[in-house]
């Protein structure tokens, strides 16, 4: 386990210390006894309050292992969105960090498979080390967790990464103070979210954000840049591919329509390159990004929220 991980972990039962002196296939909660596992070098920690998944249940799905290769075929069928943001903001993100000398650790939540590319994008920020989590057993990450019980202590990370992972928790609102409680003062968030998109992770699908509702969720922090990830293009290509799957219910079908409607609309997401500038794109945008530090003294307003608001369909009640 990373040294940096032994430090800065804590509990996420009673938010205790561990016992780090023989660090093996578990390591113990030194204030409430508990232990948790440690599969591949990298520790399962979950809450015993956690009423989804289960310690058990997630290092027995560990062990079973998992193929997140996606076929050839798979990989020759062109995707529906675009992301008009994502290099620009993880640019910017990483040179707002490499001004500082010493090392500048990133907590990637819901990292999924992103270290496959995530690493090689930051690689010429020699002083920003990226640390994974998920809960997604087939994730690669650095340790296996619940984002809405971070089980690391207060004011651990410079930065925070949350990129189409919001949309997938059952409390936004808890998973926006846990990562304003790991970052540094001055620690920098960045935020991917869905508005206008179908379900896409199943039973784990809950919530979806205007650029408004985006900002608000992380209105305790200050604004550096946000605005649009995919717009109208990217929405009408997803609207279309699913239009046509709710005919299907057979699994074969449904795969072979998804790659036929795939192959026939992707282009339509090209239109979010012309939108792109476009107040009236952000009213239906598919996708939305937020870019903002960590300020002990702000506090966003509602009535500031919403005046900030720049899209086309502006409506003054009173």
């Amino acid at each position: 386990m990373d040294n940096f991980l032994k430090v800065h972990l804590r509990c996420p039962d009673c938010y205790g210390n561990f016992d780090l002196s023989s660090v093996s296939c578990s390591i113990r909660c030194v204030q409430c006894g508990t232990e948790y596992p440690i599969i591949g070098n990298r520790p399962i920690l979950l809450s015993s309050r956690n009423a989804l998944f289960s310690q058990q249940e997630l290092y027995d799905a560990i062990g079973n292992g998992g193929n997140n290769a996606k076929g050839w075929v798979r990989r020759m069928i062109p995707g529906i969105s675009v992301n008009l943001a994502s290099n620009r903001m993880l640019e910017k993100f990483g040179s707002l960090l490499s001004y500082k000398s010493n090392t500048s650790h990133v907590l990637v939540v819901g990292s999924g498979t992103q270290r496959n590319w995530l690493d090689e994008r930051f690689s010429n920020f020699t002083n920003v080390k990226l640390v994974y989590c998920d809960i997604d057993p087939k994730s690669l990450v650095d340790c296996y967790c619940d984002v809405h019980e971070l089980p690391f202590v207060d004011a651990s990370f410079d930065g925070v990464i949350a990129t189409a992972v919001l949309e997938h928790v059952l409390y936004p609102e808890r998973v926006s103070t846990e990562i304003f409680r790991v970052l540094k003062s001055g620690g920098l968030f960045y935020s991917e979210l869905p508005f206008m998109q179908q379900v896409h992770e199943g039973a784990y699908d809950f919530t979806r954000y205007t650029l408004s509702g985006h900002r608000r969720l992380f209105n305790s922090f200050t604004e550096i840049e946000s605005g649009l990830v995919a717009g109208p293009g990217t929405a009408l290509a997803w609207s279309l591919e699913n239009f046509f799957l709710s005919f299907f219910t057979d699994a074969r079908l449904h795969k072979i329509v998804k790659a036929a409607g795939r192959l026939s609309f992707f282009w339509i997401k090209y239109f979010d390159y012309v939108f792109k500038d476009k107040p009236q794109a952000m009213d239906g945008a598919s996708c939305t990004f937020f870019l903002g530090k960590k300020d002990k003294n702000v506090k966003v307003s509602d009535k500031q929220i919403m005046n900030k608001y720049f899209g086309a369909k502006y409506i003054q009640h009173i």
